[in-house]
């Protein structure tokens, strides 16, 4: 797809484009959906309405480099943590932010799964240790600037539950973030529902409804994006002038 054409619908919080929603897949790979995705956004903020793209690792960096460079808005990433089923790292019922803040599905997790407070406070101490020391060996450095009167956009690969998308927006509004847009090339209205609770909006090209829902089905090349590609980006960001200044890589 090499041109955006979108009639812009809303339902509640979150706009989307009309023509892309409801079917799959739509994206050739995470690098086409960011272009688009970044066109997308200029039609819908309009010009010069992003200071700051963040990318959630490691599948929405390839996304949020191409948002970075659609709109100008310099690039950096975070490192959300879904907090998993014992049974699969793929699904998750909560997750987690560098600074030990979480949300989680507590009808999940204290019904269905059978732990107390404790046994989820446990998970997320773990989970934070591993967010921690990957922030560190992706980006250089743990510690983010405080964000007054910047604009910034949270960009991942997709929505599902949408639990990483909270945590990431809340922990941006703790930086002092004077807006926060949630933004991703897929999403569930489930998903984007509950975004939308938290962000200021919520920006996605294919949004689709049902019982089912997989990222993965939006695209036609789907791959894990490891932690080589991720720096590979934030240094390729470096060399083109659009990463954040206080991005060491």
């Amino acid at each position: 797809m090499s041109e955006l054409s979108c009639r812009i619908e809303q339902l509640n919080g979150c706009i989307y484009c009309s023509e892309l929603s409801e079917r799959a897949p739509v994206f050739h790979d995470r690098l086409e959906a960011g272009r688009l995705l970044g066109s997308f956004i200029k039609q819908v903020l309009g010009p010069n309405s992003v200071d700051v793209v963040f990318g959630l690792a490691a599948g929405g960096v390839p996304v949020a480099f191409e948002v970075s460079r659609a709109t100008g808005a310099c690039l950096d990433i975070i490192v959300v943590k879904k907090i998993t089923f014992p049974w699969t790292t793929e699904a998750g019922f909560g997750a987690v932010a560098i600074d030990g803040s979480f949300e989680y599905d507590e009808k999940i997790a204290h019904d269905y799964l059978g732990y107390d407070y404790e046994a989820v406070k446990a998970l997320v101490d773990s989970v934070r240790k591993y967010v921690f020391e990957r922030t560190l060996r992706l980006r250089g450095d743990a510690l983010y600037p405080r964000l007054e009167k910047q604009r910034v956009l949270l960009v991942d690969d997709g929505i599902a539950t949408g639990y990483t998308m909270v945590v990431g927006v809340k922990f941006l509004r703790r930086l002092g973030a004077e807006q926060v847009v949630a933004a991703a090339p897929t999403a569930s209205v489930d998903g984007a529902m509950r975004v939308s609770r938290v962000a200021d909006q919520v920006v996605v090209l294919n949004l689709r409804g049902g019982a089912y829902y997989a990222v993965a089905d939006a695209y036609v090349e789907w791959h894990d994006v490891c932690d080589d590609e991720v720096m590979g980006y934030l240094e390729k960001a470096v060399r083109e002038g659009i990463a954040c200044t206080w991005v060491s890589r």
